[in-house]
Formats: C-alpha cells, structure tokens, sequence
C-alpha cells in the first residue's frame, strides 16, 4: 500500500531571511493555499507517490522532472516579483496557478488521474479561497438532534466547531483553535472520530480517553478533556507531531 499521500510543498525563492516576519507570512499564505488544494483532492493518492516538491529555484536547472522513492519533484516558472505585486487575493491565485501547472504536467508524465487535480483547481478557486470543510451530520442515538464537525482555517490559526441541528434550528460552537499545522494538521485526524457521545454532548473523542472536546447542549458550554482530567486548553504536541 505505501505511504499515504501527505503533501505538495511549494520551496519559492524569496529575498526575506528565514524566520522574519515577511518570510513567516509569505510561507504560511503559501502552505495555506496548498493545503486547501490538498484537501480539495479528496482523498486521492497519486500512484506510488507520498509527496509532490515544487522548486521553482531550480527551473533554469532542471530538465526533466525527478522521483526520488515516492517523492516526486518538479521545477515550474515562478516570479517573486509579480507574485509580491499582488494584492493578497492575487497572490493565492497565483501560488494556486504554479500548483496547477505542476500537477497538470506531473498527472501527464506519471499517468496520474488528472480530472482529480482540476476538480481541485475549480474547488479551491471557486471557494474564494475561504478554508471551510464541513463533514457529514450524524444523528444523536435519540434521533432528535444532528451534529457535525467543521474545520475553518486562516493562515495561521485552526478552528474546529460543531454544527448542532436541533428541529431545524442551528446551533454552532467552537471547540477550539489551534496552530495552523497545514497538511500535517491533527485537526483531521481528529475529524475521524467525532460523535454523538450521549445525546447531550456532541464533539471529538480520541482514543479512548485521551482527548474528549464535546459542547454539552443542556449545560450550553465545551468541555476540554487530556487523559481523563478537564483542562481549558489541549496541547495537541503531546499526541502529534507538528502540531
């Protein structure tokens, strides 16, 4: 089976040092839009590849495109200076556009699925580059009420909310924020395992005790739970790396 497909990684040339706020910014409105794209791919695996690199430093360099293992690397066109003459909008169409270009031509090199990755170009491009994914409802066990989870992210911050449908009223609750940890993010992880944990409590409980966030609809708050004792806060470096 392999390793699951976890990135696109986009290394643009850039004249901030590392570590300054202008890199800082730059990188995270890069990682932001590429995870969107990512995410907007829907699960798909390109064939024997875990990793797609793009290096645009090296696109008078290389002549071909590389695969190290299941890691793939690709050199497209990318100029910093139109890149900055955008406006913020601009500039995630752009970084989204250098995306596409490499995707496409990977999908035509390595016979990969490419109406996957233009599904993906329209989803991110039509979303207005707005980070919300809403997973299905599930129904309370006494089948009055619907819950789901939703992720919205910026580009440095993660939020995760439930969404409580109650005779057709809405009710929606933060469970918390987090760092923007992109595609390596828990918050997706934990996605998995959201639930009804009895008919008042809807949120995310995982494994068996080791974090328990639910919003108590009779007690209208969150409750926050790190191996069993209630905390204000979970510190998700505890259980995932990168976050």
């Amino acid at each position: 089976m392999g390793a699951p497909f976890s990135d696109i990684t986009l290394y643009t040339p850039t004249p901030y040092a590392v570590g300054t706020p202008e890199y800082l910014e730059e990188t995270s409105l890069i990682n932001f839009v590429s995870d969107l794209y990512v995410q907007n791919m829907n699960g798909y695996k390109p064939p024997k590849t875990s990793r797609i690199t793009i290096q645009p430093a090296y696109h008078d360099i290389w002549n071909r495109t590389w695969k190290n293992g299941s890691i793939v690397a690709i050199a497209p066109f990318f100029s910093h200076d139109e890149f900055s003459s955008f406006e913020k909008p601009g500039k995630c169409k752009y970084i989204l556009d250098v995306i596409q270009t490499a995707t496409i031509q990977l999908s035509e090199e390595y016979q990969w699925n490419r109406e996957i990755f233009e599904i993906a170009y329209k989803k991110t491009l039509d979303s207005n580059f707005i980070f919300r994914i809403e997973y299905p409802t599930k129904q309370s066990k006494d089948r009055k009420k619907r819950g789901s989870f939703v992720i919205t992210k910026t580009e440095s911050i993660t939020s995760a909310y439930v969404d409580i449908n109650i005779n057709g009223t809405i009710k929606t609750k933060k469970l918390f924020d987090k760092k923007n940890s992109w595609w390596y993010d828990c918050v997706y992880y934990l996605a998995r395992y959201n639930k009804w944990f009895d008919n008042d409590k809807f949120g995310v409980g995982f494994e068996k005790g080791k974090i328990d966030i639910w919003y108590s609809i009779d007690k209208n708050i969150v409750e926050l739970y790190d191996g069993g004792q209630q905390v204000t806060e979970i510190d998700f470096r505890k259980y995932f790396l990168f976050n």
